[in-house]
């Protein structure tokens, strides 16, 4: 049997799976090179990324648990790009969708919302939905010069008016920004 102890405590029902299925060598060793990839990414330090709060509020409960529904609002391209706090997982495009354009980033967010990422021609590129926090993201490597972003649900649809240059949408979508208001759909 492997020493458990090195999982982190967190983690204890995932150790407890890996303990009941510890007698098949190959669970054992997938689960500890997961495990130990989840265990170096520790909660970040938005105080080490100018301009990752975007202009949110303090984190609520479990925001800086590293998961898919981390920090809704912020920059994520703030941690998650090259030489960063999150380098290991560097996302494309990112950004989180809400109901209305001046909502809190802690509140509000649209789950469940198809987003499309184009081109300058309108061409998609990518095609993601929003999680329960209403974030969106994509390694997916990106060709473009310049972006379109559709967001829609429930027959409500917005799109941009113009190309942009930048798929790190909360550095312009959050309130007093160059967007006006954060990513939204109402």
């Amino acid at each position: 049997m492997p020493d458990l102890s090195i999982f982190p405590p967190r983690l204890a029902g995932l150790r407890a799976w890996v303990a009941r299925r510890a007698p098949h060598r190959l669970v054992t060793v997938l689960a500890f090179g997961l495990l130990s990839a989840a265990a170096g990414c520790g909660h970040p330090d938005l105080s080490q990324e100018p301009g990752a709060t975007a202009g949110c509020e303090a984190p609520g409960p479990g925001d800086l648990d590293p998961q898919p529904i981390m920090l809704p609002g912020r920059r994520c391209a703030a941690c998650h790009d090259k030489g960063h706090q999150a380098g290991n997982r560097v996302w494309t495009a990112a950004g989180t969708v809400y109901d209305r354009p001046d909502s809190p980033c802690n509140s509000g967010v649209v789950a469940g919302a198809k987003v499309e990422i184009a081109d300058e021609t309108r061409k998609v590129l990518v095609t993601l939905t929003t999680n329960s926090r209403g974030n969106f993201y994509t390694s997916e490597p990106l060709r473009y010069t310049g972006i379109i972003v559709r967001v829609s649900k429930d027959g409500k649809l917005r799109e941009m008016q113009s190309a942009m240059g930048s798929t790190d949408c909360a550095s312009c979508h959050l309130p007093g920004g160059a967007a006006g208001g954060r990513v939204y759909l109402n």
